[in-house]
């Protein structure tokens, strides 16, 4: 008998400390100390998921934010779409996933100020050319549909006559670009650069930049959130220690543009409109 009251009073207390376990993650969050953060979590290398844990570029940043104000970070994964619609409705303070400030997405939610200047640029081999002046005669491939491939069939005027050859993936015109089969590859220079960084031997850099065509890169936050100004606050601290900086040559094994949103104190800006620095 008393064996079996050792048991339901052992099984009591686990079932209490269960009900304390999450009367205490109530009480965090309740105390505003706890915030959530909408995500898509596949998205490399700005925050996907990674041996159990969310980690890169955009992870780094708000994870020092957290440590700087003393918050818990409480990360939601969710398709691309409802990670906007999420931070709208109030499902959660934050809003990640290399979201572009774009007029219609202002209109619904706050953004911070840019972390990035999301651009396209010319990937090439270490040995290959070093100025858009030098396309002429050459073969240059992009992803078919993309505003890469449109930049390299409108840019015949100006740069050409040259070969454009379309690819179903990126990756296929990269490693085409490494044996030396084409002269280059446009494509959104984050990505180029992660997958430079990420194949170290491949000779491949990313120094050539397309002029006039960049998009602040942001978290967004509910219309009003308060949560706002404090993260820009932290933030832009962090772009004049040299926090970002660090965070941006350990994602992209470089140091950004010198205009760069990375390490300047920049607005929050249009599509193609960002302020000269």
């Amino acid at each position: 008998m008393k064996k079996g009251l050792g048991v339901i009073l052992a099984l009591i207390a686990i079932g209490g400390l269960g009900i304390f376990g999450e009367m205490n993650r109530e009480v965090a969050a309740a105390d505003g100390k706890t915030i959530t953060v909408g995500v898509n979590s596949e998205n490399p290398p700005w925050i996907f998921a990674k041996d159990g844990k969310m980690t890169g570029f955009e992870a780094d940043i708000v994870e020092e934010f957290a440590k700087r104000a003393g918050y818990t970070l409480d990360y939601k994964s969710a398709p691309f779409a409802t990670v906007l619609t999420g931070v709208q409705s109030g499902q959660w303070d934050i809003a990640m996933s290399s979201i572009w400030i774009k007029k219609e997405r202002a209109e619904v939610m706050d953004f911070a100020d840019p972390y990035y200047d999301s651009g396209i640029g010319m990937m090439t081999r270490a040995d290959g050319i070093t100025d858009l002046s030098q396309m002429k005669g050459k073969v240059f491939g992009s992803d078919t549909g993309s505003a890469n491939e449109a930049w390299l069939v409108d840019a015949q005027d100006e740069y050409g006559p040259y070969k454009v050859k379309s690819y179903d993936y990126w990756v296929d015109a990269a490693l085409d670009l490494e044996a030396g089969r084409i002269d280059g590859v446009v494509v959104d220079d984050p990505i180029a650069l992660y997958y430079i960084k990420q194949h170290p031997k491949s000779n491949l850099v990313m120094k050539i930049y397309i002029p006039g065509f960049k998009a602040g890169q942001a978290l967004a936050f509910k219309k009003g959130s308060p949560l706002r100004d404090e993260f820009n606050n932290i933030q832009n601290e962090m772009k004049k220690d040299g926090t970002m900086l660090a965070i941006h040559k350990k994602w992209f094994g470089t140091e950004p543009p010198k205009d760069s949103s990375v390490i300047n104190v920049v607005a929050p800006y249009m599509p193609n409109e960002k302020p000269a620095m």
